[in-house]
């Protein structure tokens, strides 16, 4: 993926001296905008050395976190087209939400469809919904929706679009806690493919004004989704980022059940602020 992140670079680069070519929207995004498609197999090895690194269990099911990192590719692919009209590098992952309406197995033959979904107005700027669809054997498995910010960036034509308010948070006592270290990213960079600089080399990150390194967001709410251990077949999952988590680092999580759903928050002891929200949503209550 590293030649995709190189293309993003070039692009963002020049879209930062000149505008995109102004084209309809309609014509990057919605239901009649371009679509990636990528076709792969779930591999056991692969699917098991990324369940290690995100603390899943190996089992006969692939975690949704791995599907996500299968249509990342595609996505960054799609935000980088010469006339998508804003620069994906810089681009901040602010929320995500999943469905999985069945559960893809092992060895499977998996079809990931990605699209732009919606570009609409942010209060900082422009909000970016990627979709994501995967099937096996023409059955949907899972939809996912992935959520970004283009901060200080106007795209003429967006969706007005009202940002609903942060979830409160006060940091409640926790129920556990999680050492990140430098070699998590690299880990998890291996796993999944994203190679993003900010995540693997502290010069770079700094560049884009971070402290140093900075954990991969998914790489936090894999872990979090990992907690739960969900066993049903179909379930929702809601994630929403809040401040990145500088490596290395401890964080305080939080896994709370209340009837059908389990929500896990991971936030900063030394000064209370959340890092990741997370909810998990079954239709029995049974996880």
């Amino acid at each position: 993926m590293l030649g995709t992140y190189l293309a993003a670079a070039g692009s963002s680069v020049l879209k930062r001296i000149r505008s995109a070519p102004a084209v309809p929207l309609a014509q990057v995004a919605g239901p009649d905008s371009p679509r990636r498609t990528k076709t792969v197999t779930a591999d056991p090895q692969t699917v098991a050395e990324f369940c290690r690194a995100v603390g899943e269990p190996v089992r006969s099911t692939v975690p949704v976190t791995w599907l996500h990192t299968q249509g990342f590719g595609a996505s960054l692919s799609l935000l980088s087209a010469p006339d998508f009209p804003a620069p994906a590098l810089g681009m901040v992952h602010v929320a995500n939400s999943l469905t999985q309406l069945r559960p893809v197995h092992v060895g499977d033959t998996v079809t990931a469809a990605v699209w732009i979904d919606q570009i609409r107005t942010h209060p900082k700027g422009t909000e970016v919904v990627v979709a994501a669809a995967f099937d096996v054997d023409g059955l949907r498995c899972v939809d996912e929706r992935s959520h970004y910010l283009a901060k200080g960036v106007e795209v003429d034509g967006a969706t007005p679009h009202t940002a609903g308010e942060r979830t409160p948070f006060e940091a409640p006592d926790a129920t556990m806690t999680w050492k990140l270290t430098p070699r998590t990213a690299d880990v998890y960079a291996r796993v999944s493919g994203d190679v993003n600089p900010i995540h693997l080399n502290g010069l770079a990150a700094k560049a884009f004004g971070f402290p140093g390194r900075i954990v991969h967001g998914m790489y936090t709410a894999a872990r979090a989704l990992a907690t739960v251990q969900v066993r049903t077949d179909s379930f929702s999952w809601d994630v929403e980022f809040a401040t990145p988590v500088v490596l290395p680092a401890t964080v305080s999580v939080r896994v709370a059940h209340d009837g059908a759903q389990t929500s896990v928050d991971v936030w900063n002891p030394r000064d209370g602020r959340p890092h990741m929200l997370s909810s998990v949503r079954t239709e029995n209550g049974r996880q």
